[in-house]
Parts: C-alpha cells; structure tokens; sequence
C-alpha cells in the first residue's frame, strides 16, 4: 500500500452498543453518540449501528453485520448493567476480529455523580474475555476524556495494521545474504501468526526485465530522477541508466506479483556479478510507497512494513554500526535510505557507490526529530520485538558517504546493545512504541523494551 494510500486510509471500526432496559440506556446511548462523532474528529471510519442491543439474537446478528463490512476493530460500548452472555453472544460470532470493550463511569448530571452501571457490568466482561483467552483491549473512561479517545485511537490504527499485515505481499529476490541466520524465516509460521505472505523471484528474473528495458524509456525516467532529487556532480550517465533500469525491472515485478515489499538479495549477484547495487532504486521506490529492505532480510522487511502501515510514512533502516557518548547509536546503511526522508534534500542525495562495489547510493542524512526504532525476529514460539525510542540528532555522513542517522535513546544504550536481535533495525520518524506494544500483544510477539 502506497504512502499515500496508508495516510488516507482511515481504520474501519465497527460499534455496538449493549444494554439493558432497566437501567438509563437513554442516557447510555447519548454517550455512545459522543464517541462516534469524537472518534470520526481523530480520522477513524466508524461504522456505527443504530440499534442499542438487548437481546442474545440482536447482539449477534448486529455483530455479524459489522462484521461483513470488513471493519478492523470492533468496538463494544458498555452503555449500562446487562447480562453478560448477551455480550458473550455478540463476540463468538467475530472471533476473528480484535476487540475493544469500552465501560463508562460515574458522570455528573445536575451537580449529582450519576451511573449507568456501566464499569460493574465492564468489570465482568474483562476477566470474562481474559479467561476465554480472548484479544481485546479494554478502556474506561467518557467519550469527552481526550485520553482515553486517544487510547482508542491507536488501538484502532494497531488493528487496521495487523489486517494490513495479513493482506500483505512480500517480493522476496534471491535469498538472505551472506550466511546470516537472522535473515532467515520460517514461511509457514510467518504467515500464520504475523501475516505476511512471501512470494519469492529469482535474481535472473530481475536481470532479465532489466536488459529487456529499452534505452530510451530509461533515459526518459532518468530525466524525471534528475528533475525530482540533487544528484551529485561527479554520478555518471551511465551509472543512471543502469539504476534506473533496475528501478523499472522492480516495478514490472512488483506489478506482475501485486507485491507491497520487496526484498533482494543484491550480494553479491547484484553488486558484484552485475556490477550495480540496487540502493538507489530501492530508495525511490520506498519513497513511493513501495517498503523496501534488502540482503533478503525478511524479519526486516516485516518490521518496515509494520512501521510503514502505522505511520503512512518512508521507513528507513540501517546497521548498528557505533555507540557513541551520550546515549547515542549510530546506524548507518550500505547505500538505502529514502530520499525524501533527508535532513537537507537540496544538497543531499544520489552519489557514487565508494570503495567496494559499483552502482549509485542514497548519500543522506536523516532529519532531527522523534523516531522509533525495532526489529521483529523469531520463529513459532519465539517471536520478539525489540523496541526503543529517542531523539534523532543532526549527524554525519558514514565515511563521507553513507546514509546514517545519529539518536540519542530513551533508554541505556548499554541495554539496547545486550538485546540486539541483529545488525537490521527499522527507524520510524514518529513515536509509535505504544501502537507497537499493542500489536506484539495481539499477533503474540514477546515486546523487549530498551
């Protein structure tokens, strides 16, 4: 799903209201009214019904509805005391769907703390659901509470995430690279518990679409390169074309496959037996949408796409490559970063690829500001996260060259240092650490926090 896809789309949220007769549900469904026109006001799609549910047969025919408009979360709103198997009813009928129960408290009305008997009967279904071992989060609070509007807010983007994830396509190029185990995945498990699927293309695939890329539709995208991002001087012609024909040979596989990620294993049938790195045409298709990893690192890949569906944003990565005074990691990669996400885009860009192989780099630094970074790795059973948050700094180039971010972490770097999951971290402009401790709750990943 493009950029601009992930910003625009609103998560679609189903909502029901349960109650019971004898208690105020007048007064209940005031509330839940509140909510819906507050959680429209924060960008969710919420597919509200008009009936206030008081019956087993209405709780599950109204949950089945809901259910068949393909939303990502339903919400039930606790609207007074009930008989809990009625609300039971409404949620076997969805067991699919990640589930948000909302009990009221106490309200004054007329100087008088008023009750629908709405947290008693909330109180119940929680340790209810917990025991069924159900999925589901659970907020108190009324619909004017800014915060607890906002915990249902990312609740709602964590599960319009893990359906993303589900529904998600990874073009997987070659293989990991380099022997290195982390990069390595368990297909089967990876689609059952986080989503994914993986679609793998060989390396001669690509090359073969690339040398059947006529020199003059290479020429022209090159000039629409050159009019969209700073080139450094001394990047020959030459170097261009070939790039660009590695970008055009990804589209018609990204295209042919209905991919949402691309992965290539670039060392060394790319980089050295070619002879071009495939850096810089990843770099632009990220910055179109397209998340992009590389060295076949698959966990990474997932962890970008993750970052990418709960922020709607480029998502770059790098290795760990320094710890510095302060609190500081260093990350830098081999040549990826997405273009837009440059500290200083009109003298940062495409460069000559240095000292080892040939081809072009994205030669950026990436822009002070809050990040996130993780990496997702594991197999059945043994899924982890490992998650940080910090500062993005103003930094330098890796040896003069390289793309690199510089962050200063909330937490002990030492600490971050002890849990590594791999050289591969995912960086995210934006604080999403509670969205990601949501989801590793609901696809059952162990988070580890530094």
């Amino acid at each position: 799903m493009s950029v601009l896809e992930c910003a625009k789309r609103r998560p679609k949220v189903g909502f029901m209201v349960v109650c019971q007769k004898l208690y105020p549900f007048k007064k209940a469904r005031e509330f839940a009214n509140i909510a819906v026109k507050e959680l429209e006001k924060r960008g969710l799609s919420i597919i509200a019904s008009q009936e206030t549910v008081f019956d087993i047969p209405n709780a599950q025919r109204i949950a089945r509805e809901l259910w068949s408009r393909d939303v990502d979360l339903l919400i039930i709103f606790i609207g007074t005391w009930f008989e809990e198997p009625t609300l039971i009813a409404a949620v076997q009928e969805v067991k699919d769907l990640p589930l948000l129960i909302w009990g009221i408290p106490m309200y004054l009305e007329e100087g008088v703390k008023e009750s629908t008997g709405s947290l008693p009967a909330a109180a119940i279904v929680r340790v209810t659901l917990e025991e069924m071992g159900r999925k589901f989060k659970f907020v108190v609070g009324l619909p004017s509470d800014s915060e607890t509007l906002d915990e249902v807010y990312r609740y709602a983007k964590t599960a319009s995430a893990t359906k993303m994830l589900r529904r998600a396509r990874v073009g997987l190029i070659g293989y990991a690279s380099m022997g290195m185990y982390p990069a390595t995945f368990d297909h089967v498990t990876l689609r059952e518990q986080i989503g994914p699927e993986v679609v793998h293309v060989d390396t001669y695939s690509l090359i073969k679409k690339m040398d059947e890329i006529p020199e003059e539709e290479a020429l022209e995208q090159v000039q629409r390169f050159c009019e969209r991002y700073f080139i450094e001087p001394d990047v020959p012609q030459q170097d261009l074309v070939v790039a660009t024909k590695i970008y055009l040979g990804f589209k018609e596989i990204i295209q042919e496959f209905s991919l949402d990620a691309l992965v290539p294993k670039c060392q060394y049938e790319l980089s050295v037996d070619y002879g071009a790195v495939c850096c810089v045409p990843l770099s632009i298709l990220a910055d179109e949408g397209i998340v992009c990893a590389c060295e076949g690192d698959i966990h990474l890949a997932v962890t970008m796409m993750i970052f990418h569906f709960l922020t709607g944003k480029p998502i770059y990565y790098g290795d760990v490559l320094d710890i510095r005074d302060g609190n500081r990691l260093y990350l830098s990669s081999c040549g990826f970063a997405p273009l837009s996400l440059a500290a200083e885009p009109e003298k940062m860009g495409i460069g000559k690829h240095k000292f080892y192989f040939r081809g072009l780099r994205s030669g950026i630094t990436l822009k002070p500001g809050r990040v996130t970074i993780a990496r997702l790795e594991g197999r059945k059973g043994t899924y982890r996260m490992h998650i940080a948050t910090g500062e993005a700094l103003e930094t330098e180039l890796r040896q003069r060259f390289f793309p690199a971010t510089e962050i200063a972490l909330d937490g002990d770097i030492d600490d971050f240092i002890q849990n590594l999951l791999s050289q591969h971290y995912t960086v995210a402009q934006a604080d999403i650490k509670g969205e990601l401790l949501e989801l590793c709750d609901l696809l059952d990943i162990k988070p580890i926090v530094t």
